[in-house]
């Protein structure tokens, strides 16, 4: 960009009413500073905990002093004529369509999936129906209604199905929250009741014991091609899964990348990955996280918000291929740019 081209304004949303607001204000504040070294002129949009709007500076994106109520804030966003939404908001209220929704109504390009493919990514039961119908390798699971938790014997019945251990989700959240296993009968109504969201719905899914891929997926900025980044394995220490915990304490987990794992290993669990970001219709981009046993390579969940810090998985797999933060930043942006 030359010295007498404006800088496109991006509007960064980040925060939210999710149990992911702190890690969803981590994202936005690297996004923020990627985009200023990329050439952008970004405006910080805070979404509180309490669903309301804010406008820090650029150099302190998470200072939040006054808050604004919706319409006041679609005025404020009128105001600063954004050109691009980057979304930098993850699990519900941010990944699940709402604010894609809000930035179709503002007729406002937003980086990542439109409001139909964010709203089925994030409920892994639909996901998982997709990956099913498209051919996609997913674990056996059962989706469990709050109203059939009142019949007796349930229990017994899914484990008929399901057996043991089993993995016992909720059905929409991120970041791991809602997620318990299970290898003892006795455990599974204590942990379905523990991770049953809000509408109540639950799935119990077969426990595939392997190693943990997660692969990136970046589409292309001028053609829309998904391609898959370098494979990243999962090494958890200390923890049965790749919880909450793991995924943001150093000391719990390592993440490898590239993958120490054959080529054709790496070929396949990125057509997955591809697979899986065109089974959902996705845009821009997208992390499916994989499981490798005995038997093959399962996907598990897509992520069409991946964390954004300049330490999480998808920055880290760019950078192996070649891509830095600024640089990633900016594909994303020109991608949605693009689409319009």
């Amino acid at each position: 960009m030359s010295m007498c081209e404006e800088a496109v304004t991006v509007a960064v949303f980040l925060g939210g009413t999710s149990r992911e607001h702190d890690i969803s204000l981590r994202s936005g504040t690297s996004v923020v500073k990627a985009l200023v070294l990329a050439g952008f002129r970004p405006v910080p949009v805070v979404v509180t905990r309490e669903g309301r709007f804010a406008f820090p500076q650029v150099d302190d994106p998470i200072a939040v002093d006054e808050s604004l109520g919706l319409s006041e804030a679609i005025a404020r966003l009128e105001f600063e004529k954004p050109a691009c939404a980057f979304i930098a908001m993850h699990g519900l209220s941010g990944e699940d369509g709402r604010v894609q929704a809000l930035c179709d109504w503002l007729h406002l390009p937003h980086v990542g999936a439109d409001v139909i493919g964010s709203a089925v990514a994030l409920d892994k039961w639909f996901a998982k129906a997709v990956y099913t119908a498209e051919g996609i390798p997913t674990p056996d699971a059962v989706l469990l209604h709050q109203s059939d938790r009142a019949s007796s014997g349930w229990d017994s019945d899914v484990l008929s199905r399901i057996g043991l251990p089993c993995v016992v989700k909720a059905t929409r959240e991120g970041s791991s929250y809602g997620v318990k296993i299970v290898s003892q009968a006795s455990e599974l109504v204590g942990a379905v009741e523990a991770c049953a969201g809000s509408d109540g719905r639950v799935i119990i899914e077969a426990f595939r014991r392997g190693r943990e891929f997660s692969v990136p997926v970046l589409e292309d900025p001028v053609t829309g091609q998904p391609r898959a980044l370098p494979v990243i394995e999962i090494v958890v220490k200390g923890h049965s899964f790749f919880d909450t915990q793991a995924k943001y304490d150093p000391n719990l987990s390592d993440e490898v990348c590239p993958a120490q794992i054959p080529e054709a290993l790496a070929r396949d669990v990125q057509k997955l990955a591809v697979a899986a970001h065109r089974a959902l219709a996705l845009s821009g981009f997208s992390r499916t996280d994989v499981i490798v046993d005995e038997s093959g390579a399962w996907v598990l969940e897509t992520n069409t918000i991946p964390g954004l810090t300049e330490v999480s998985l998808f920055p880290k797999a760019a950078r192996v291929a070649g891509i830095s933060f600024p640089e990633l930043v900016g594909v994303l942006v020109r991608r949605a740019l693009g689409r319009q």
